[in-house]
């Protein structure tokens, strides 16, 4: 005997009788009868009748009948879903009205008069000017990320349109730097600037604010 041989069935297989789709069809038939049947059997106690009394009751009606109990419960819970329309999320409305905040790299640079202001602050000769200026840069990128429209940017605008009318001898060098500003706060700068309809770069705008929050930090804190 060849060991690669497959073993004989045991019992002939119920399919074997009815060739083609009959098989399957007959098979999925005698399923759903027999759920069917259990399912109506847990449900007697509960609704008062007996096992033979819901047997006889299953034997009268159709297989179509007796196959519906098994698939109603999520059939008919699709059915009874509203047909959704193509709504956008809830959300979505919400994130829409929230204020639009934009990431910009701009080169943070100050007057040179500015600047020689942070030796008048208290406390100078215990840190250095770096890192001064970087902890004032600090303060002055919170600020701006608070501005939202015109109203905002008034206490800065004049020494905003100063700066930017600098040239580049007047100001310090300075180092590239992350910043976050609302869109509608960098529209009112454009205009503010002398420039609605945005043709100078936003990094270069939104720059000159920061140096002049930066610049109005410096001031208050200097002693005089």
């Amino acid at each position: 005997m060849n060991r690669f041989r497959l073993p004989a069935r045991v019992a002939p297989s119920p399919a074997a009788e009815e060739p083609g789709l009959q098989n399957s069809a007959a098979r999925l038939r005698s399923s759903r009868e027999v759920q069917s049947r259990i399912l109506a059997e847990r449900r007697a106690p509960e609704q008062g009748g007996t096992v033979e009394g819901v047997k006889a009751q299953l034997s009268d009606k159709p297989t179509e009948e007796l196959a519906e109990p098994e698939f109603a419960g999520k059939r008919e819970g699709e059915s009874r879903q509203p047909q959704s329309s193509t709504a956008p999320p809830e959300g979505s409305a919400s994130e829409l009205a929230k204020p639009r905040k934009e990431k910009l790299v701009v080169l943070f640079r100050l007057p040179i008069a500015i600047e020689k202001h942070l030796e008048q602050i208290p406390g100078a000769g215990e840190v250095t000017p770096a890192y001064m200026l970087r902890a004032f840069a600090k303060e002055a990128r919170a600020e701006l990320r608070r501005l939202l429209a015109e109203d905002d940017l008034a206490p800065h605008v004049d020494e905003a349109r100063r700066i930017f009318a600098m040239a580049a001898t007047d100001m310090a060098v300075g180092e590239p730097m992350t910043v976050y500003a609302q869109g509608s706060a960098i529209r009112a700068m454009h205009a503010a600037l002398g420039d609605p309809w945005q043709i100078e770069p936003r990094a270069t705008i939104v720059g000159a604010f920061l140096a002049a929050i930066s610049s109005r930090l410096i001031e208050v804190r200097r002693v005089r």
